[in-house]
């Protein structure tokens, strides 16, 4: 199912679109707690 999914998806595939300036982005990410990796 997923390699089918993949192939139907790459066939056609569709750029992604940021939706909020990267300093938005950075900015949020910044707030959040550090990561215990």
């Amino acid at each position: 199912a997923i390699n089918r999914y993949l192939k139907e998806h790459n066939a056609d595939p569709k750029p992604f679109v940021w939706t909020k300036p990267a300093a938005q982005i950075l900015d949020k990410l910044s707030r959040l707690p550090a990561s215990s990796v």
